[in-house]
């Protein structure tokens, strides 16, 4: 199994990219061909679709000004739960909080990710 610190490393970069073709890239190196995104509203499956997803956080959030950190993560074998704050890049107080439910695959792949809104900054 890959070292699972990497994978929520490389996670938590690819919602934090700046350039698009890095993101797009990035999604190739850490989902499976056919893995699966699913956030409250909307349900992605495979690289395209889950590059859009992402870059649709970029736009949202990323480029106005907000970052995305790991608060703390856990592992159950081959899934891991990551708590995940979202937070202006100058500094100040939390804006969103939310968890992923991510299934890997026997190759370190992420097959599922499943997105769970504890704090929802639209609210």
């Amino acid at each position: 199994m890959t070292d699972i610190a990497d994978i929520v490393d490389r996670y938590t970069e690819v919602w934090n990219k700046v350039d698009a073709d890095r993101r797009q890239k990035a999604v190739g190196e850490l989902w499976a061909g056919d893995g699966y995104y699913a956030n409250v509203t909307h349900e992605y499956r495979g690289h395209s679709q889950i590059h859009e997803a992402i870059h649709e956080a970029y736009e949202d959030f990323v480029e106005k000004g907000f970052t995305f950190t790991v608060h703390n993560y856990q592992v159950n074998h081959n899934s891991v739960r990551i708590t995940w704050h979202m937070v202006p890049g100058g500094g100040g107080d939390v804006a969103a909080v939310g968890t992923e439910f991510i299934v890997l695959g026997p190759d370190g792949l992420i097959q599922s990710d499943y997105q769970f809104m504890e704090v929802d900054p639209t609210q």
